[in-house]
């Protein structure tokens, strides 16, 4: 909108300007008449100042005549009388001319007048048509300048006749060399192909919009923008010009990727989750003695499924759950003593995505049964939870080594079944080295509960070696 009535205005311009042109050519028209007409006025002059210089003289002669000879011949009147006439016939005409003259000039001076006035007001516009216009111009350079996208103008074609000095500052291209179809040089050049024919296409349809790249001046990255131009129409809708902007949109399509990443990881992380609660379902109801210690050991294991999920959901996309993290989230979940456990291992050890939920379902089996039957439910036993850190282990990865001990524990007298073992040891024993590729022990010992699971893990930690008391 803003161009067209820029268009407007300098069509209005113009057509003072011609204006102005006639009236100055009309008032040289009027000069060179009055011109003529002076000239004509000056050559009768001379010769009725001859005729008249001759008129005098033979007057003279025939005043002299008259007195001396009692008159003068007959040839002789008759040669003054002619001579008395055509200098009357000119006087009459020099008086005509001599009107017209004066009616010319006095039209020459009111033409004048009007003409001078009809400049003058003309000139006046213009030179506000000319004020409101570099007006109208600096605050459109002050608006593009001041925005942060990439502003330029095109031919109909598509053809750059300008581009803005943010163009110029990322691009590293100056005025010149961003004209004609130069600006396509700052593109990637898988890119360039796209966006001329872009630009064919916007003829034809009066929309132009493209993602492509564009490579900065700086360190020649490529970042993605998104361009965008609209037409300028004259009156017949017509498209003169194209008005566009490029807007930087690389990080939001990295949002975008990630996003899609993320969705695609929910939608797995969704169905393995299904999947673990059936089978947790399933188990649960075959170790539950009835519907009531099914309805209490399905919630506690939905809980710590939970807290899982809570950690996981926590992360972004290049962190990783640790260690020190899960084993603090699932012993200040359970009801037990915490002053008679001590966590002794490095912090930031960071665990695999695929890793973490199996290992926290055994450390919440292995935590479960200390509450109800082991160090964490007998007031004089103890537990001690230590991990090590192998940063290249069996097969060149990095290991995690924990070591679960229970101390002081009152087993229950030799040849009775230990209580609770059913479950929690068939995920220790079958399920991690299965799913995990894990390495497991688990012995019930004379005071109780002693095992290990050493399980590969990420390449990097996340923090330092600091244990925990």
């Amino acid at each position: 909108m803003r161009e067209h009535q820029s268009g407007r205005r300098n069509d209005e311009v113009a057509r003072l300007a011609d204006e102005i042109e006639q009236l100055r050519t009309a008032l040289e028209a009027a000069q060179d008449e009055v011109s003529r007409l002076a000239e004509d006025r000056a050559r009768l002059l001379r010769q009725l100042t001859v005729q008249a210089r001759d008129l005098q003289a033979v007057t003279t002669l025939y005043d002299q005549a008259k007195q001396g000879a009692g008159g003068l011949p007959d040839a002789d009147r008759m040669a003054a009388a002619s001579e008395q006439e055509e200098l009357r016939v000119a006087l009459e005409e020099m008086q005509v001319l001599t009107e017209e003259l004066e009616v010319a000039n006095t039209s020459l001076h009111e033409s004048n007048r009007v003409l001078d006035e009809r400049v003058n007001e003309r000139t006046r516009e213009l030179g506000e048509k000319n004020a409101a216009l570099a007006s109208s111009e600096l605050r459109f350079r002050s608006l593009v300048e001041g925005m942060p996208q990439l502003a330029f103008r095109a031919s109909e074609t598509g053809v750059w006749t300008w581009a803005s000095p943010q163009w110029q500052a990322y691009t590293g291209q100056d005025d010149a060399d961003s004209r004609g179809w130069g600006w396509l040089d700052a593109l990637d050049p898988e890119d360039r192909d796209r966006a001329s024919a872009a630009w064919t296409e916007a003829a034809a349809t009066g929309r132009f919009q493209l993602e492509y790249r564009i490579c900065g001046q700086a360190d020649g990255t490529c970042r993605w923008f998104q361009t965008r131009a609209a037409p300028v129409r004259d009156a017949d809708g017509t498209i003169v010009e194209w008005l566009g902007t490029s807007t930087d949109i690389h990080d939001l399509r990295e949002l975008q990727e990630s996003q899609r990443v993320l969705v695609a990881e929910l939608q797995h992380r969704t169905r393995n989750l299904m999947g673990v609660v059936r089978s947790v379902a399933d188990k649960t109801a075959r170790s539950s003695g009835d519907l009531d210690d099914f309805r209490h050991r399905f919630r506690d294991r939905l809980e710590a499924l939970s807290r899982v999920q809570g950690l996981l959901s926590r992360l972004t996309e290049h962190d990783r759950v640790t260690f020190d993290d899960l084993i603090e989230t699932e012993l200040s979940a359970l009801r037990g003593d915490r002053d008679r456990v001590v966590l002794d291992g490095p912090a930031g050890v960071r665990l695999r995505s695929s890793t973490v939920q199996t290992l926290a379902m055994a450390i919440h089996e292995l935590a479960t049964n200390a509450v109800k039957y082991g160090a964490l439910g007998q007031p004089r036993s103890s537990l001690t939870v230590g991990w090590t850190h192998e940063p290249v282990g069996e097969g060149g990865l990095p290991w995690l080594h924990i070591d679960w001990r229970e101390r002081g524990v009152v087993m229950p007298a030799s040849g009775a079944e230990p209580l609770g073992t059913g479950q929690g040891r068939e995920l220790i024993e079958k399920a991690l080295p299965y799913q995990l590729s894990a390495r497991t022990t688990y012995v019930l010992g004379p005071d109780g509960v002693h095992c290990t699971i050493s399980v590969p893990v990420s390449a990097s930690t996340g923090g330092g070696a600091g244990g925990h008391g």
